[in-house]
């Protein structure tokens, strides 16, 4: 075959480490440069397409921009670090992949919540720090979350998983506060519990008062930002648990510890916070409360799903460079 005959193969970049065998998948069909390849550094000027995960793509670089530029593919949802409305300005269609990572957040929230329940975690650095710890001690602030209520911030994909393995696992009822819930999303719900174990209510605060574990699973946008304030926590029971896997930013940090502090509530897990990743120096009073289980933003970063989820976004580009229909486009 002739230089002139080879297909044009797009000028693809990663800005994020992929395993081998996603790059070679990816090379099949683009002209691939992923990190840590010191090449990645010039996406701006040469990319015709880019592979985001906790990567920012800032006004400053659309501005930029070369002339091929036509796609940002974001590795999971959350789109708050990429500057869509200024990529959407210069005709570039950001693409994310909802739902394929949605079933690795739910099990951290799950985890969260059965290791706060129980104390675990408390638990086992007083064990490890050499103290003796005995079967009536560790039994005293444990409860089980059998029959309990799950109040979910956000019902779609992750809530929704979360809210299937609760009721299956605890016979749970679940309450949910979407304003914005996709009608396919309702019927999921519909089609999943009786009316009996679910409730979408109108408020959050009504959720907020009946729940025993609250998971946040919404984006962060300015209308969501401090969305759980201390006006919230107050009205949360005092025995709930909080959980945030979602975004950093839309539970108050300062509000939350007094919460914790004063007794508002009885535990919190938190795996995105404000300011990433957490440390002593930026929160030293919040992740060293006892009630406390802090990760470092890992809800969709275990190993099989952060291949799933690239080999998804790879899938979403070659699809749009085929002239296909292009699917979960993200609006501004």
């Amino acid at each position: 075959m002739s230089p002139s005959a080879v297909p044009h193969k797009p000028r693809v970049f990663c800005l994020y480490p992929i395993d081998d065998s996603v790059r070679e998948y990816a090379e099949q069909h683009f002209d691939f440069t992923c990190e840590p390849d010191p090449k990645v550094k010039s996406w701006r000027e040469e990319a015709e397409a880019v592979m985001v995960r906790s990567n920012t793509i800032t006004p400053s670089d659309v501005k930029v921009l070369g002339p091929a530029f036509k796609f940002v593919g974001k590795h999971g949802v959350g789109v708050d670090a990429i500057a869509v409305k200024e990529l959407k300005e210069r005709g570039i269609t950001v693409m994310n992949t909802p739902g394929v990572n949605a079933s690795a957040v739910a099990e951290l929230a799950l985890t969260m919540s059965l290791c706060l329940a129980r104390d675990v975690a408390q638990i086992d650095r007083r064990i490890r720090s050499g103290e003796t710890v005995t079967k009536a001690e560790g039994g005293l602030t444990g409860f089980q979350l059998t029959g309990k209520t799950l109040g979910l911030v956000g019902g779609g994909n992750i809530g929704y998983q979360l809210g299937k393995m609760f009721h299956g696992a605890f016979g749970a009822k679940v309450v949910v506060y979407d304003p914005h819930l996709h009608p396919s999303m309702v019927q999921k719900w519909s089609d999943l519990l009786s009316s009996s174990h679910f409730t979408r209510v109108g408020t959050l605060g009504k959720m907020l008062e009946v729940s025993d574990v609250v998971s946040i699973h919404v984006p962060l946008l300015e209308s969501t930002r401090n969305l759980i304030g201390e006006d919230e926590l107050r009205k949360m029971k005092k025995s709930a648990l909080l959980i945030n896997t979602a975004r950093g930013g839309i539970v108050n940090e300062e509000a939350l510890l007094r919460a914790l502090e004063e007794g508002w509530i009885t535990g919190a897990g938190i795996d995105a916070f404000s300011i990433e990743p957490p440390t002593s120096k930026d929160f030293g009073r919040l992740i060293s409360h006892p009630r406390v289980l802090s990760t470092p933003h890992i809800g969709a970063a275990s190993l099989d799903v952060i291949r799933i989820t690239a080999l998804a976004v790879i899938d979403h580009l070659v699809e749009a460079f085929r002239g296909e229909q292009l699917r979960d486009v993200v609006s501004v």
